[in-house]
């Protein structure tokens, strides 16, 4: 067999490849976006440049040698010397020193007067300056005068029965002294005509005896009745006195009534109006033509030239006050301002706090005990008001000298009681330690380890370098 030669395989024609369609390009104004390639690479550019820049500042300044930096960063203090100032802020409210309650006068007169309430007629305005001695309230007054005209007349009457009495009286002690001077010269003449018995019968003797014996005993009756109707008329004349004199009692109250119904300022000062319950049920002040209960307070005269601030103070800061210490005085009212004190008068007694009673157990304030105190405003201002509200910074009097230096300066090591600064020495900080002999609540103290006009350190640096 011969063999059989294949053909050749055709040659595949070169393809062409076709080009990549292209995006059209967006809208005018619209930026292409980046790929996420690009982003990524643009964020971790960013945060290698803000990590070196916080490096920077971080380290910036640490350079021991020159201290420039240091002291570019660092809050410095210099330590002076003076006197410690401790105070203590207590709250209060303004009242004044010398003042007068003003009540409704209650009346003395008796129960005929009819009035268990009186009507204002005239009151002085709040606020006002009164003098001393000046009218300052005034009740109705026509129907009090009117009763004391009508009490007066039956004191009249009173004095004209006692007079007609007297005179009786004095009629009927003659007629019975007449009486007893009569029974005295019958008994006389009857003891006259005894004498002649021995020339008479014995009959005619014993009727002479007999009348002698009569007419002493009518006259011993009659001298025993006049002692007797003497107490009964005394005693007659007496309660007519006494009418008369209760009479007169009467007409007196009433007088002195009158006067109370024109309230007079017992002192000098200004006036401020009280609250309070009236007949419709709700707390209001007093005004002209209200009817008032008597005894009501309705009106202080305060004597503004001597004001003082009543506080209270813990019983355990009480023990750092004394009297006479100064005090700065500021009033809520008037931000800002300040105004000159001193303490008058720390009580004996203490009391409980508000916030719990004596029977509670348990809850905040029962056992915290307040101390009443006073403080008088020295200086003097037409703003300084009562029922104010203000705030007390009261300043110790025994006041220790040597080396202040700011509070936040002192630092101290965990488990250390001793206190250390750091202090500038030729551009360098170094550690000393101090003997801290007082603080207040901005400064401190020092005993020893310090010298005025050192330079401190107040914070800039980290606590725990303590290589500086």
């Amino acid at each position: 067999m011969s063999a059989i030669n294949p053909l050749p395989l055709p040659q595949a024609p070169d393809v062409q490849q076709r080009p990549q369609p292209v995006a059209p390009p967006g809208p005018p104004g619209q930026p292409r976006k980046p790929g996420a390639g690009f982003t990524a690479g643009l964020c971790l550019v960013a945060s290698l440049v803000t990590a070196l820049a916080m490096w920077a500042l971080a380290n910036r300044g640490v350079d021991t040698s020159s201290g420039s930096g240091a002291s570019s960063q660092a809050r410095l203090a210099v330590a002076t010397g003076g006197e410690l100032l401790k105070s203590l802020r207590v709250g209060g409210t303004i009242e004044t020193l010398n003042y007068a309650a003003i009540r409704v006068p209650q009346l003395r007169g008796p129960r005929d007067s009819g009035r268990a309430d009186l009507t204002i007629m005239s009151l002085a305005p709040a606020g006002s300056i009164v003098k001393a001695g000046a009218v300052v309230a005034e009740f109705e007054l026509r129907w009090l005068v009117d009763h004391i005209e009508d009490r007066e007349s039956i004191v009249n009457r009173a004095q004209s029965n006692l007079k007609k009495r007297i005179a009786d009286v004095q009629i009927l002690k003659e007629t019975e002294r007449q009486a007893r001077v009569t029974a005295r010269a019958e008994y006389e003449k009857a003891l006259l005509d005894l004498r002649t018995a021995e020339v008479r019968s014995k009959i005619e003797a014993e009727v002479l005896k007999n009348v002698s014996e009569e007419a002493l005993a009518t006259w011993d009756q009659l001298e025993d009745e006049g002692r007797i109707k003497e107490a009964v008329h005394a005693a007659d004349i007496r309660g007519e006195e006494l009418i008369v004199r209760e009479e007169e009692l009467h007409v007196n109250r009433h007088v002195r009534d009158l006067k109370r119904l024109q309230v007079k300022a017992p002192l000098p000062g200004m006036i401020v109006h009280e609250s309070l319950f009236n007949k419709s049920g709700q707390f209001s002040q007093a005004k002209e033509g209200d009817q008032i209960y008597p005894g009501a307070l309705f009106m202080r005269i305060v004597d503004v030239s001597q004001m003082v601030v009543s506080a209270s103070v813990n019983q355990v800061d009480a023990q750092s006050i004394r009297i006479g210490d100064e005090a700065v005085v500021e009033l809520d009212a008037y931000p800002g301002e300040q105004f000159r004190g001193r303490v008058v008068s720390i009580g004996a007694m203490a009391s409980s706090g508000s916030g719990g009673s004596k029977y509670s157990r348990g809850k905040p304030g029962a056992f915290i005990k307040h101390i009443p105190m006073s403080i008088l405003i020295e200086d003097r201002d037409e703003r300084i008001l009562p029922d104010l509200s203000a705030s007390v910074d009261v300043r110790a009097s025994d006041r220790l000298k040597g080396v202040l230096v700011p509070r936040e300066a002192l630092r101290s090591a965990d488990g250390e009681a001793a206190s250390f600064v750091y202090v500038r020495s030729d551009g360098q900080f170094l550690r000393r330690e101090v003997r801290v002999q007082d603080v207040s609540d901005t400064e401190a103290l020092i005993e020893t380890g310090l010298q005025a006009g050192e330079e401190i350190l107040l914070g800039g640096l980290p606590v725990s370098t303590e290589g500086y």
